[in-house]
């Protein structure tokens, strides 16, 4: 029997809805940019035409799926430049940031990568990879901004370069609410980051004071870290049950401190301080941390910046 034509139109018609074919979409300019991340559907690729992208205010909000995320990439990895006040917003599920370069511009607050819209649109399961932020610095050093800020859960940091940030505020800060988040930060170069004189010039920090005895469950693997000497703490744990390992640490002005929390594993980290003054290991603080198999070379710090440090605890601190 054959079918009438109107069935045989919706048939197909369905099927091609079903097995919708993934776009690729090339954009030069920033409407361009905003009406392909409006339309972007699971497994799309958008393109960001090679150049200088300057005062690039980007929103990429989206909803990916585990098997086919929305990947937002430049044309050639380290030609798509973004300067003066471009700044990067990612809000959603299942995303990926790929191959873009922030260089010489600033911003007056926030943070240059943010991985979130605001305070109630988060991103959940989204990535940052091959990127990098070089020199994003305002004119005056007092001028407070994070390099990037994770927010919501699940979220990765990975294979990008951060250097020569100088002025106030924390590299790149995992900031912790009411359950464990599960971020993954990792094979990450930071790199050149000059004394800032005072505190808040950590290269990562993972929570905050207010919420130390919240469980974080971020893991911060295969990092290296060089000439880090924005301040004491080169990593700042303020959270709990945290896993730091396989990190390398070259001639920095600096250590790695469990300042808050407890329960966190250290593990597997080199620490090459290569006779720099104040080059320090690892600095504990709080309960129930493992800290095993790292290896301390030509560390020069003393006291609080002895290859190891354990500090005295203050019995029901605030």
């Amino acid at each position: 029997m054959r079918l009438p034509s109107i069935f045989v139109w919706i048939f197909l018609s369905f099927c091609s809805l079903s097995v919708r074919a993934e776009q690729k979409r090339s954009v030069s300019d920033m409407a361009q940019l905003t009406v392909a991340i409006q339309s972007a559907k699971p497994g799309d690729r958008i393109v960001m035409a090679n150049g200088i992208w300057r005062d690039a205010d980007i929103l990429f909000e989206a909803q990916g799926t585990v098997d086919r995320p929305i990947i937002l990439m430049a044309e050639t990895p380290g030609k798509v430049v973004l300067s003066g006040a471009s700044r990067l917003r990612i809000a959603g599920q299942w995303l990926v940031v790929d191959g873009l370069w922030f260089k010489g511009g600033a911003l007056d607050g926030g943070s240059v990568i943010q991985f979130r819209k605001d305070r109630d649109v988060v991103a959940h399961h989204c990535r940052v990879t091959n990127t990098a932020i070089e020199d994003y610095n305002p004119a005056s050093r007092e001028v407070e901004y994070k390099w990037v800020s994770l927010y919501g859960t699940h979220n990765r940091v990975d294979h990008c370069y951060f250097k020569g940030q100088d002025h106030a505020g924390v590299t790149l800060v995992v900031w912790v609410e009411d359950g464990p988040n599960d971020h993954v930060i990792d094979y990450n170069y930071f790199a050149g980051r000059p004394p800032l004189g005072k505190n808040g010039g950590e290269t990562i920090r993972v929570g905050t004071s207010h919420v130390s005895m919240n469980v974080s469950r971020t893991v911060v693997e295969y990092n290296l870290f060089e000439n880090c000497n924005g301040e004491t703490e080169i990593v700042s744990n303020k959270t709990c049950g945290n896993i730091y390992r396989y990190n390398t640490f070259r001639a920095s002005d600096g250590m790695f401190t469990l300042r808050h929390g407890n329960a966190c594993r250290v593990e597997g980290n080199f620490f090459f301080g290569q006779g720099v003054k104040g080059s320090g290991g690892v600095r504990i603080i709080g309960e129930d941390h493992l800290v095993v198999n790292n290896y301390f070379e030509g560390l020069e710090g003393t006291g609080t910046r002895s290859a190891l440090t354990l500090v005295e605890g203050i019995p029901d601190s605030p």
